[in-house]
């Protein structure tokens, strides 16, 4: 008998863990039935803590933060039930929490809430610093400091609008010529082989309709190099039918580029009468919608950086 009872023991134990496998691939596979998984986890046997472990994965895939943290804060309390090591989901518990610490920093960035962001990041950094890199914290905080530094700068900057820009039509003006009677420039950088850029195209044609009625001149920008540069910004032209939008070349020099500190693209410039530089950032950015509301001037409704 005792034999039987150890080979029973031996196969409950197997099938414990091969449900915990399960789980653990299920959290990030979308035609697995997860609850229904779950259901069959618990009536095996599976510890509530390896469960909720793999809820932590499931609700993170489906960008559910706050579940994702409510999950962490309940896997916390029965976190000495998991076994921890180089082959398990955690190494440790202390690992658990900067995870948590990293998502939190996630969440504050979202939110635009950048004290919260560094207090939770540099947790994470200490607690769990893989997890620092998984989610892209460092990517996000060199942005944040070089956008504080390029905020710094733009401050007292005044673009030359006596500068020469060409059109794609071959007609060539001032930045101040561009502007004409508008009472500021909405400029979009963009080059034919940025994906994000190609994607904002709809809500470029969008701005530069909703905006001119408003005073706000929409033009767009391409920053293609090479000598091919006329082709590839009036083949994107057409394809996405931006013939309403003022499409503009940066010249090879990239004189407004280098001057407004432009390291990454999609980024919409708002230049002033005066050539000052009322927002510095990304098209999505909702402080956008700030600043044009300092001239008071609203995004189209729909506009992602209303919102």
């Amino acid at each position: 008998m005792a034999f039987f009872a150890s080979l029973w023991a031996i196969s409950a134990e197997a099938n414990v863990e091969d449900l915990q496998e399960r789980l653990r691939a299920a959290s990030n596979d979308p035609e697995v039935d997860f609850e229904a998984l779950v259901t069959e986890a618990r009536e095996g046997g599976v510890k509530e803590a390896y469960i909720l472990q793999a809820t932590v994965f499931k609700k993170l895939a489906r960008r559910d933060i706050d579940g994702s943290l409510e999950t962490i804060d309940s896997l916390l309390e029965v976190a000495e039930d998991l076994s921890f090591g180089p082959s398990e989901t955690f190494l440790s518990k202390r690992q658990i929490v900067g995870f948590a610490s990293a998502l939190r920093a996630f969440q504050a960035y979202e939110q635009n809430n950048y004290e919260e962001f560094e207090n939770q990041a540099s947790k994470a950094f200490l607690d769990a610093p893989s997890y620092v890199e998984a989610f892209g914290l460092l990517s996000l905080l060199t942005e944040m400091r070089a956008s504080e530094a390029r905020d710094l700068a733009m401050a007292d900057l005044r673009i030359p609008m006596d500068l020469e820009i060409a059109s794609v039509d071959g007609e060539s003006r001032t930045l101040q010529g561009w502007l004409g009677g508008n009472q500021a420039l909405l400029i979009d950088f963009w080059a034919s082989w940025c994906g994000p850029c190609i994607m904002l195209m709809p809500q470029l044609k969008a701005k530069a309709e909703a905006l001119a009625d408003q005073g706000v001149l929409v033009v767009g920008m391409n920053t293609d190099k090479g000598n091919n540069q006329l082709e590839l910004a009036k083949k994107i032209q057409d394809q996405h039918e931006m013939q309403s939008v003022t499409w503009l070349l940066e010249p090879k020099t990239a004189p407004l580029g280098s001057l407004l500190m432009i390291n990454s693209i999609p980024r919409m410039i708002l230049v002033g009468e005066d050539g000052s530089v009322l927002y510095n950032g990304h098209p999505m950015d909702p402080t956008l919608k700030q600043a044009l509301a300092k001239l008071n001037v609203t995004l189209p409704e729909g506009d992602i950086a209303a919102r």
